[in-house]
């Protein structure tokens, strides 16, 4: 890495600060933000573009597991100290149109509930990234030095890191997708009124699962303390 880091400041000299980086990454979701931390802990200039605005939704039932924790480095009193962090203990199970349901539980945390809202926020605030945010790829191209971004921000390496859709990746695999291998979602989560809260059946440590039969698709009802994602 010593001589692309050489190459960098080089390069670096020739640019504009502000339009110049030594990673350009797309996407500002949790793996853009986690790969954006590593590159600035190892000294490197980085850039995150992203077309949302942050704090955004995210079409996501919002859970994470221990070792996701570990790996991220949350610390869980800091984390659920400021935003949303509900202990999972265990699952109920079940299939669509079928009353049955098969309840599953441990004698420890196996998971936590998160917010996305929050989560993708709190991992991009702290990534220590450049953040350009609300801006789109339009274009980008290769030169001798790196890479061009919309005819503006210069970087020696770029990444993409925006899940299905990335421009990155449907730049450099140009064969169309399956339609039948795309996972399509509809989400809702709100926070429930007081009355809502007494008489919801789903318990907060205890996210319930149904699939369909034919397992071509799955439903969820997960409760975070009083807020409610289906």
């Amino acid at each position: 890495m010593t001589k692309l880091h050489n190459e960098q400041v080089n390069h670096k000299r020739k640019c504009n600060e502000k339009d110049y980086c030594d990673v350009l990454i797309v996407g500002g979701g949790p793996a853009g933000s986690a790969c954006a931390r590593q590159l600035v802990r190892a000294g490197y200039d980085v850039v995150i573009l992203d077309r949302a605005e942050f704090p955004r939704s995210k079409t996501c039932g919002g859970w994470i597991t221990p070792q996701i924790v570990e790996e991220l480095e949350i610390s869980l009193e800091e984390y659920g100290s400021q935003y949303e962090l509900q202990p999972i203990e265990g699952f109920r199970t079940g299939l669509v149109g079928d009353d049955s349901t098969v309840d599953t539980c441990y004698e420890r945390t196996v998971s936590y509930g998160i917010r996305r809202i929050e989560f993708d926020n709190y991992l991009l605030q702290r990534s220590g990234a450049r953040l350009h945010l609300g801006e789109s790829v339009d274009s980008f191209e290769r030169q001798a030095e790196g890479w061009l971004i919309n005819g503006r921000y210069r970087a020696t390496l770029l990444i993409g890191a925006g899940g299905n859709f990335c421009p990155v990746a449907r730049h450099f695999n140009q064969e169309s997708k399956d339609p039948e291998h795309i996972v399509r979602a509809q989400e809702t989560e709100f926070l429930m009124s007081c009355e809502q809260a007494e008489k919801c059946r789903v318990q907060s440590n205890r996210p319930e699962l149904y699939f369909f039969p034919d397992l071509q698709g799955y439903a969820w009802c997960f409760r975070k303390h009083d807020y409610l994602n289906v």
